[in-house]
């Protein structure tokens, strides 16, 4: 038997009621990035002092970008881990440059 709809969005709001508070707490350590400016020496000691949470969704959001840039609808998880790999080993070469052009620079085929 399926779950109806009204019984999905009652357990969904359960469980956002119940993770309020953590989410409250995590939003509160969170500063905005501006990928725009920061370099990659920056985003590589931000990086560091990131959770592997944190490091993920940054890395994910860098990837969305590209795929916007690009053209890319495919997210394909071993691509993206092979990409943060050489984002990382770009950025700690390059530490002045722009994350977001090293970026593009590792992660766009042309």
């Amino acid at each position: 038997m399926k779950p109806s709809l009204v019984t999905v969005a009652a357990c969904f709001s359960a469980s956002l009621l119940v993770s309020m508070p953590a989410l409250a707490a995590k939003k509160a350590q969170m500063q905005n990035i501006d990928f725009g400016s920061i370099t990659c020496g920056q985003f590589l000691q931000d990086l560091s002092q990131s959770s592997a949470e944190d490091a993920g969704v940054v890395m994910m959001w860098i990837d969305g970008y590209l795929s916007g840039v690009s053209g890319d609808t495919l997210l394909n998880w071993k691509d993206l881990e092979r990409f943060s790999s050489k984002l990382a080993t770009y950025c700690g070469e390059r530490p002045s440059v722009k994350v977001l052009d090293a970026a593009e620079a590792v992660g766009i085929s042309r």
